[in-house]
């Protein structure tokens, strides 16, 4: 009360059923319930102030123990999150999110999010299509029609979506398509670095971002170094050239026509290199180009939310130092799109 700590010592009745000979307790009506050992009021203390403190603060404050906080909390996501409604979704984003060694399953969640609401629809534990089994059966009892699924490249999820969702239009986000091509641009990096003498490995040394951020990003010193090392290495020069006009598609292409013309150029171009990284690049656009050139029949549909909606997650983790509790986490998650980030 105010500032002060009271403590109630209540005698609560054990009732037997005549009928069945069962026993409970008696229910009081200032708790939420029988087991509970904190009043609504409490309750609904606890939950106002999580918003603004942390668990450990607000456990200070209010003089509780952590798990005391943390279950009255967890109790209300529970209760909240029971039912999700799906009926309404039409488009969905999924991705895996690296969460460390807490959550098993070698350390990844999926998260499927609703991309017109971008509210969290599911979490599953694991990278591969069988963590979404779960997710699957709620669509099947909700009888939502899935249209559209944004999704990286990768072949678990794609092979998972022609399974279950034959009709659904496959999206893969350009943001994805860069980030792979970044990664075998980098590939490409350290081979040559293998290759060369100690003395020489200082030309490439510390130069990664050069050749994987965006040309018109770099300050002038970067752009001087950049050019000096294509100078040099031949492979890098073709690679990062091929990285930049795959860049470009994205920025010039203002049709789905256009762009497939541009993408069939390209993988071409890639495909008639003797780089490995770039052949099998071009192989993969090629595989995927239906999923590719469908950003432009959708308007432009992308998934970047979902990677910025991992970077939240990434500051969830880091305000609790982890979470020992792996219901807890998949909750905080459910319930991150109304929370407020305060990143300082």
């Amino acid at each position: 009360m105010g500032r002060r700590k009271f403590t109630f010592n209540v005698k609560m009745h054990r009732l037997k059923c005549h009928d069945c000979g069962s026993f409970r307790m008696e229910a009081l009506q200032f708790t939420s319930s029988i087991s509970s050992r904190v009043t609504k009021s409490l309750e609904r203390t606890v939950l106002e102030l999580r918003k603004e403190m942390s668990i450990k603060a607000l456990s200070k404050y209010l003089g509780l123990h952590w798990d005391t906080v943390k279950n009255i909390e967890k109790k209300h996501l529970k209760r909240k999150y029971k039912t999700i409604r799906l009926t309404d979704v039409k488009a969905i984003g999924i991705d895996e999110v690296y969460m460390g060694k807490q959550t098993g399953n070698k350390g990844y969640l999926t998260i499927v999010r609703d991309l017109g609401s971008g509210a969290v629809l599911f979490v599953g534990q694991g990278k591969s299509g069988e963590s979404l089994n779960g997710f699957i059966q709620k669509v099947n009892r909700s009888r939502a029609t899935i249209e559209t699924i944004a999704v990286d490249l990768a072949p678990s999820f794609t092979s998972w979506i022609q399974h279950y969702f034959p009709k659904a239009l496959i999206v893969y986000d350009h943001f994805h398509v860069i980030k792979l091509m970044n990664d075998k641009l980098n590939n490409i990096r350290r081979r040559t670095m293998s290759n060369l003498e100690e003395l020489e490995k200082k030309a490439l040394k510390n130069r990664r971002w050069h050749f994987v951020k965006n040309q018109e990003n770099l300050n002038p010193k970067a752009k001087q170094e950049l050019e000096q090392c294509k100078e040099v290495f031949a492979d890098m020069a073709t690679a990062h050239y091929l990285k930049e006009s795959l860049r470009n598609i994205y920025s010039f292409a203002d049709s789905k026509d256009l762009a497939d013309i541009a993408f069939k150029r390209w993988y071409k171009l890639a495909n008639a290199t003797e780089i490995p990284e770039m052949k099998t690049m071009a192989k993969t656009v090629k595989k995927h180009i239906d999923g590719i050139l469908a950003y432009w029949q959708t308007g432009g549909m992308t998934s970047a939310s979902m990677e910025g909606f991992n970077n939240k997650i990434g500051w969830l983790t880091r305000q609790a130092y982890g979470y020992r509790d792996q219901e807890y986490l998949i909750l905080k998650i459910y319930d991150l799109p109304e929370m407020k980030v305060n990143k300082k």
